[in-house]
């Protein structure tokens, strides 16, 4: 699940991770990220609590797996 207040990170929740954090680490790490794939979920993962949050900050939350494909870098050292 992810929650969009227009910083990608989760308002209630500071100590989150989201997709654009896994894009960064692999970037700095000699990976390319070449796709990334979006797979929706049953909105029932959600539970009433998180849906009044959202509602009361007037935030969009997503239900949803995303997937990142990366390739190594050419010029990345071998370790």
């Amino acid at each position: 699940m992810a929650w969009q207040d227009g910083q990608n990170h989760l308002p209630w929740q500071e100590k989150a991770i989201t997709i654009f954090d896994y894009h960064r680490i692999l970037s700095k790490t000699g990976w390319k990220v070449t796709h990334r794939i979006e797979c929706p979920l049953s909105s029932e993962r959600m539970s009433g609590n998180e849906v009044l949050k959202m509602q009361e900050k007037r935030i969009l939350g997503t239900v949803g797996r995303s997937i990142l494909i990366a390739k190594r870098n050419r010029h990345t050292f071998k370790l």
